[in-house]
Parts: C-alpha cells; structure tokens; sequence
C-alpha cells in the first residue's frame, strides 16, 4: 500500500506527462506540411469515359491516328490528351469505363484499363490486367476510390502500356483542396489561377503502323512532335489551357505531368519559380528554381508570384522538344503573357448578355452575335470597356472610336474603316442588328489595343486590356482580322487580303506567311503585316529587299518592279519561307 505523501507527487508527475504529450501532439500537427488524410466524407464524384479512337492535327496539318478516352459514347471521338478529372480531397471517386472500340475498320478490338497513376488504390480499382479486369469491346467497369491526398497525378491505359501510352490512353488527374479552395492542397499555399500541362512526345511512324496494322519495332522510338496538353507550337499560344496569362502581384499554380516516355527540361523566363510538390506529395521545403528536369511520368506543382510585366517564354531546354517535324520553332514552347496590375480582363461567350468584367457581372441588352465566323458586339459596350471615346456620327451611320493613341471610323454595313486617317478594307462590316449598332469584336478590341483569345472547349472569348502596354501592342492599328473562328467555322484556303487600292496584303501569324506563293503583276506593291506577338522579317533570298526587324502589328511593304521569282524568308525564323512570282 502506499503511502498518501507519495501519491500525491506520483498524481502531479502523471498529469503532468499527459500534458506535455498533448503538447507535443499539438505541435507536431501544427507543424504538419502534409494535407491531412481524407476521411472519406467528401462528395461522391461520378465520371463517366468511353475508350475509342480518332485523330489529333498539328500544327503542321499532319494528322495522327490515335487511341484515348472520350466523355461522349460515340466511336472516333477520343481526345488527346484524355479529359482532365478533378476532384475535391476527401471525394469518393467513381469512374466507370465502357469499351466502345475503334471507329476505323480494320483496327483490332482491344481491352483497355484505366490506372490512376500516383494514386494509392486498392488491387481490384488499380487497372493492371494480370491483377485486376480489362474491359472489353462492349464491356464497363467502374473503378471506385477515395481522393486522399490533394494533388497532380494522371491515368492511363495499362493494357500493353508501351503501344497504349504511346497512342494517347492518358489524361490529367487533379485533386483539389478541400471544397475546391485555390490552395496547392489544403492548408498549403493559395494561389489566384491554376493551369495544367500534360507533356508527351509522338511518334508518327509508330501512330501510321498501329492506324495500317503494320508491324513496327518498339525498340525503334523516334518522336518528332513533342505537344503540352496535345498541342505544338505555335498551336500553344492560341489555346488558354497552354498560354499562361496573368496580372502583376497574382500567384499561378503550374501542375506539370510528364504522360511520356522521354525527360523534358522546362525552363521559364523573366521569374523563378518554386517546387513545391512532386508526385502528388507535398516538399519539405521549397525549392526556388528557373527550369525543373520532368522524368517520365513524373508531376511537379510549380508556383510562379508574377513580379513583372511582359511576355515570356516556358519552353523545354532539350533542343529537339522545340521543333514540329524537323522544323524550328515548335513542340514544347508556349508563352507567360503579364499583364500591369492596372490591366483589365473581360470575359463573353456568344448569345449570353452575362459578361464577366474584372469579376463583375455587367448585364447587356443584347447578347454577344456570333454571325458566321465572326462574333459581334453592341457597339458602345466594347468602345467603353477599352477606354475609347465614342462618337455616333448618325447622318453617315458611322462610329469613331477615339483614344489616346488611335482613331477609328466605322461605318454600318460598309467594308471601309479609316485608321489614324489610313482608310483600308475590312472582311465583316458593322451591322444593325433588330435596331442595335454592332461591330466585329476581334477587329475592334484588338485595333483598341486589347488581345483576344477563344477557348474552343467553352466557347469563352477573352479579352485583355491594358492601359500599361497600350503603346507596344497597338503598333500601327494595322491589325486586318475580323474572323473569331468557333470549332463549326472552318477557315479558308489562305488568300491575299487587298487594301482600298487593290495592293495585295500578306499575314504574318503563327511562325507563318499567310500566303505561300502570290503571282503579281510588275509594278505591284505588296504589303507585310506581322500579326504574330514576335518580330520577323521579310528578307530576299538573292538580297533584292530586306524589310529589316517588323515588330508585331508593323507593316512593311515593297513595290515589284522587275518580272522574276522571288524567294523570301525570315532572317530570325529560318523555316518560314514563301514565294512571290512577278509576270
């Protein structure tokens, strides 16, 4: 028995163990970088992905045959590559499969699987055929799981990987924060805006051999395009889920997934950046870094606090990623595009009067027009939003939008405009629409010194406005485009434009002459309009005329006097080549 004077200090002793355990405890919580383990209470998120085949363009119009998932049950549809899937941690997760088969005779009806590579699921869910069922033609399976962990990770077939990788049988898979939060994962740092970018490498030879049934060796692997999120350069600059965009002082969250088989060195300009995860798991410590080295089928969150304005390439440092069949510039370059803080940015999808205006809803009267190829808006609306003066000139049904550095005149169903006192001629005229004055929005917004971008997934149209970079991205006010393509608008074979005198105009966009061979008469001026966001030149290749340096939005022009063949190029960018013959 022991005594009550040495009960009570063995009473203090224990309670003040049991404190200074829940202490400890505390602390190591607090200290914590890990998201905490879902406790499967999360929403049940249900998807449902139809293995198929079709085909992916690039830029160079090549086509490629190619397997994948889509999220329509119709053959031929598949999307390289595969939908993003993204879920909250904490979700239950069901994806259920359905083998539809190819579209293309001939094409042998294989098995396909899905594996959620990087997340830690159970046997039956893990889509290893000698480990868990393959999917037939004609069959479904669902694949059930809890999101644990916030993160990047990506799915793929692994039915015979090194053939269905390679044909395109992978997509991005994001885990969110808890209830979606803008955090790296929950609790982890905040970020303003997210993009993804799946990397991969393509074989045509291989792509050509599996669409003829042709045998091929698998130890013979020669990509020659190299695509973010199935698209090559210049491709890239034109599509929102592969152009960073942003404000001075925003934080991005770039998630980086290698679905390939080769390494890619992706180095940014103008800022570093930090690691702050890979693999789906969150670093001890943040690396700061301007190019990261992504290993097959890894994933790392970069996180990029915009400190200046500007545009500034993110592109692979291994020199053949950057190149389209042979041909430079191409693959794996896409631009960082940074705007002031003073910058503006509106957002619009056609036959919707909601437009979203620096995140504030301003309603209009009538909806956005998308008339044929080209998408119209009240004339006033568009005038206001870019800080133009406008004046209604209604005797001649005409409109002057007036700023600082530029003046238009338009007039309504008319193809002449006048910039700064140049009149030219326009593709679309304004129109009146049930007794509102409208006008073509890309011709307009860009001219007023805003750039306009088109997602083709949403049918959102962008455009952003800033006062801080007016002077450099207005140019001459030369800018001739009228046409917003939407994915039912196919444009047509490239033509010369002609000026109010009948002078022939040549685009430069893309890396590319507009028109690869013009046949002229002698005594013909001919006239260059670089359209691209980097300067080119138009240079001869037996040294007749040189154009020196034409910064995007700046013409140049030259007047053919003697009859020949000329041959000119880019001095910068030696692939892009065209001709102009002189009768």
């Amino acid at each position: 028995m022991i005594p009550i004077s040495l009960k009570r200090p063995l009473l203090r002793t224990s309670v003040s163990f049991v404190l200074t355990a829940i202490i400890v405890f505390i602390v190591l919580l607090c200290i914590q970088p890990y998201s905490a383990k879902a406790d499967g209470t999360g929403e049940i998120k249900k998807f449902h992905l139809y293995a198929t085949d079709g085909y992916l363009t690039l830029p160079d119009k090549t086509q490629v045959y190619v397997w994948g998932y889509s999220l329509q049950n119709e053959q031929g549809t598949a999307v390289f590559p595969a939908p993003p899937l993204v879920v909250n941690e904490g979700d239950q997760v069901e994806v259920t499969l359905t083998n539809i088969g190819p579209k293309k005779a001939g094409i042998k009806r294989l098995a396909h699987t899905i594996h959620f590579h990087g997340l830690d699921t159970d046997q039956a869910n893990d889509g290893v055929p000698h480990t868990s069922q393959s999917i037939l033609v004609g069959e479904s399976f669902t694949y059930h799981f809890t999101a644990e962990h916030a993160g990047t990770y990506f799915y793929h077939c692994h039915v015979d990987t090194v053939e269905h990788l390679q044909m395109g049988m992978h997509g991005a898979f994001i885990v969110k924060a808890k209830d979606g939060r803008n955090q790296a994962w929950t609790g982890g740092p905040a970020y303003d805006r997210e993009y993804t970018f799946v990397l991969n490498e393509i074989d045509p030879v291989w792509h050509k051999a599996v669409e003829t049934g042709t045998p091929y060796d698998r130890t013979d692997f020669h990509p020659r395009y190299w695509t973010i999120n199935g698209k090559a350069y210049p491709d890239t600059e034109g599509d929102p889920t592969t152009m960073i965009e942003g404000k001075v002082g925003e934080t991005v969250l770039v998630r980086v997934i290698n679905s390939g088989y080769q390494a890619h060195a992706m180095h940014l300009h103008g800022h570093h950046f930090q690691v702050i995860a890979s693999d789906g798991r969150p670093l001890p410590a943040f690396l700061d870094k301007d190019t990261i080295n992504v290993g097959s089928a890894e994933r790392y969150d970069l996180l990029i606090t915009f400190t200046q304005d500007g545009d500034f390439p993110f592109h692979s440092h291994n020199i053949v990623d950057n190149t389209n069949d042979g041909v430079y510039p191409g693959g794996l370059h896409t631009m960082v595009s940074i705007a002031s803080a003073a910058s503006k940015s509106i957002v619009l999808h056609a036959g919707d009067e909601n437009v979203q205006a620096d995140g504030q809803t301003t309603r209009l009267d009538v909806p956005p027009q998308l008339i044929g190829d080209t998408t119209y808006v009240p004339l006033r609306f568009i005038g206001n939003q870019l800080g133009a003066d406008i004046r209604w000139m209604d005797e001649e049904k005409s409109v002057v939008y007036t700023t600082s550095h530029t003046q238009i005149q338009l007039w309504i169903d008319r193809n002449k405009v006048v910039i700064n006192g140049k009149e030219l001629t326009m593709d679309k005229p304004p129109i009146n629409l049930n007794g509102t004055s409208m006008v073509p929005l890309r011709f307009v917004s860009e001219n007023l010194g805003a750039k306009v971008r088109y997602d083709q997934v949403t049918g959102n149209i962008t455009l952003v406005y800033d006062p801080d970079k007016h002077d450099m991205d207005m140019g001459t006010g030369m800018d001739m485009g009228t046409h917003m393509h939407t994915p039912d608008a196919q444009p047509s074979a490239p033509s010369p434009s002609h000026a109010q005198s009948g002078e022939p105009i040549i685009t430069i966009d893309q890396a590319a002459f507009s028109v690869k061979e013009l046949k002229v008469k002698a005594g013909t001026k001919v006239t260059w309009i670089n359209k691209d966001t980097q300067i080119h030149t138009v240079t001869d290749l037996n040294v007749q005329f040189d154009s020196r340096n034409i910064a995007p939005g700046e013409k140049w022009s030259y007047t053919f006097t003697r009859a020949g063949t000329y041959t000119y190029y880019c001095s910068t960018h030696t692939s892009m080549q065209a001709v102009v013959i002189v009768e």
